[in-house]
């Protein structure tokens, strides 16, 4: 069992690194000829940008090798060691964490639940451009809010609306009849790859408004 102070400072590392993320963290990852370029508003805490780049050339994606990072920091070991617990259990962050003492789905919905006071925040900025992104009103988006919606979800519903083609009050709809996010994305179909893809380019934006 961990004890209470080590799970306290993980659960700290997690909300630390999700506001960090939330506000301007940015490494881009493009291959070119052989050679990887990086792009970085702040620097990484965590990982430094040799040891990114040498998990990158060694097949590990850009979010493996983070959630290595953060295990690795908070359980006092070395990355490379927690990315082979990783592999030998299925390439499960569940097991991994495990392995480690640590409750991975109460650290998910602590950061979840961070993301969304975030969000609730600059709750103008995000219906803002969600409205511009999706083609929707920004009276209909604050009505799902009130109806309680969250706009971490609201957020990756126009995502998954994107890259479906369908309407965003569908995808709400979905999820207003009790169907999780992984339902909804095996229901229509979808790359949850591209899903992050587009997540990604919408926040981003919503980042940009804030800091203007």
């Amino acid at each position: 069992m961990v004890t209470r102070n080590l799970l306290k400072r993980w659960a700290i590392g997690m909300l630390v690194f999700g506001f960090i993320l939330a506000q301007s963290t940015v490494i881009t990852y493009a291959e070119n000829g052989g050679h990887h370029e990086f792009k970085r508003d702040h620097h990484h805490h965590f990982i430094n940008e040799g040891d990114l780049k040498r998990l990158l050339d060694q097949g590990y994606s850009k979010e493996e090798i983070l959630k290595a990072a953060h295990i690795a920091n908070y359980s006092n070991k070395k990355i490379d060691d927690v990315l082979n617990v990783y592999k030998k259990n299925d390439s499960s962050w569940e097991k991994t964490a495990e392995h480690y003492g640590l409750d991975l789905k109460k650290l998910k919905k602590q950061y979840h639940e961070h993301k969304e006071k975030y969000l609730q925040d600059h709750k103008g900025e995000v219906i803002e451009n969600v409205a511009e992104y999706t083609g929707k009103t920004e009276n209909e988006i604050k009505a799902w809010v009130d109806e309680g919606i969250s706009l971490r979800f609201i957020v990756i519903g126009a995502a998954i609306a994107k890259v479906s083609n369908k309407d965003l009050s569908e995808v709400i709809k979905m999820k207003q009849e009790g169907l999780s996010f992984m339902h909804i994305k095996d229901s229509l179909k979808i790359d949850q790859k591209k899903v992050r893809e587009e997540k990604k380019a919408l926040m981003m934006k919503i980042k940009e408004d804030i800091k203007d």
